[in-house]
């Protein structure tokens, strides 16, 4: 497990949570746009973990109320695939959880100021994401 201080490197993945809502099992485009839609409060940038620095990717879980973690689908993306798209992932440390960090290009001044750039990242995320993906406890894989 790697220390969350130590650099990103292009060979990590990171753990992104997807409400169910934005996860339709079966279907040929399973992580839905919206899943890596930035929300009004994410003027910083959309929040993502580094796999390398949890021991099981279930650990992401423990930033939502634990009566709400059965509701997540967690889709894994490379780094080097967030590069590729012109997106840095910034370390900003969280008390519950070791290796969070930020997308800050994709922010929600990005979703007001160029929709379309927004809505193109969020479906190409969504469709790295939907590549590796691990299914909400609550909700049986298709």
């Amino acid at each position: 497990m790697k220390d969350e201080t130590s650099p990103v490197s292009p060979d990590e993945l990171v753990v992104r949570l997807i409400w169910r809502d934005f996860y339709k099992p079966g279907t040929d485009e399973p992580v839905l746009d919206r899943g890596f839609l930035p929300r009004s409060n994410e003027s910083t940038g959309i929040s993502v973990f580094r796999l390398a620095c949890l021991s099981d990717p279930t650990d992401a879980l423990k930033v939502m109320a634990p009566e709400k973690r059965g509701g997540y689908a967690m889709g894994l993306v490379p780094v080097a695939a967030l590069t590729a798209l012109g997106l840095s992932v910034e370390p900003v440390k969280v008390d519950e959880v070791s290796g969070h960090v930020l997308l800050p290009e994709l922010n929600a001044t990005l979703l007001t100021n160029d929709p379309a750039r927004c809505r193109d990242l969020q479906h190409r995320l969504a469709l790295l994401a939907a590549k590796n993906l691990i299914p909400p406890s609550g909700v049986p894989k298709a």
